[in-house]
């Protein structure tokens, strides 16, 4: 059968039930939704192995410190069949997301260096694809509002609360040391790991 023809089944794994149904109906229109699990990936214990395994920028949640952060590596990949892949798309050390902040938010650990040595130093097959991802910052640089600049603090070091006037000052001297014509590099690496 055509590799473009077959049906593909996607399981998704949250533990936030609301995220969970956001992401069962955004992702139904492109893709065929199997079984919701609200389960953590350190809890998960599936029925099943899988083909792929894919996560897009949850590997800074998946644990707090470097040891339980190795067994969360392995369980993912214990989550594959005989010949599957898997996924993770994450930033780089050189991300401008990391050279902006204030605070380091992440540990190094979560970067996609680690984790690419990780799995080779493991005896997988690892290949990592880098993927430029900008983004446009002028509006914050010419505005002289802080409105945005804010928004975008909370947003780079996953809080809620807005920083204070000398923090969004020193948070938008940052932006204007990276920034390369209105631009951040963001970059994005997905890691493709197979056994």
């Amino acid at each position: 059968m055509d590799r473009l023809k077959q049906k593909y089944i996607c399981d998704l794994i949250e533990p936030n039930e609301s995220a969970l149904n956001s992401a069962k109906k955004f992702l139904s229109f492109e893709n065929n939704i199997g079984e919701l699990f609200i389960d953590t990936l350190a809890s998960f214990n599936p029925h099943k192995k899988y083909d792929t395994v894919f996560t897009s920028h949850t590997n800074y949640y998946w644990a707090s410190d470097e040891q339980d952060y190795k067994k969360q590596l392995d369980k993912i990949i214990s989550l594959l069949d005989k010949g599957g892949r898997l996924m993770i798309l994450t930033l780089p050390k050189e991300s401008d997301h990391y050279n902006i902040m204030l605070r380091q938010v992440y540990p190094t650990f979560n970067y996609a260096e680690y984790i690419t040595e990780y799995y080779k130093s493991k005896g997988f097959k690892v290949k990592a694809i880098r993927f430029k991802m900008r983004m446009f910052v002028g509006d914050m640089l010419s505005n002289g509002k802080f409105y945005e600049v804010n928004n975008f603090y909370k947003f780079i070091h996953n809080v809620d609360s807005f920083p204070n006037r000398n923090e969004s000052l020193q948070f938008l001297q940052k932006i204007k040391k990276y920034q390369k014509d209105g631009y951040l590099d963001f970059k994005d690496e997905l890691i493709i790991v197979s056994k």
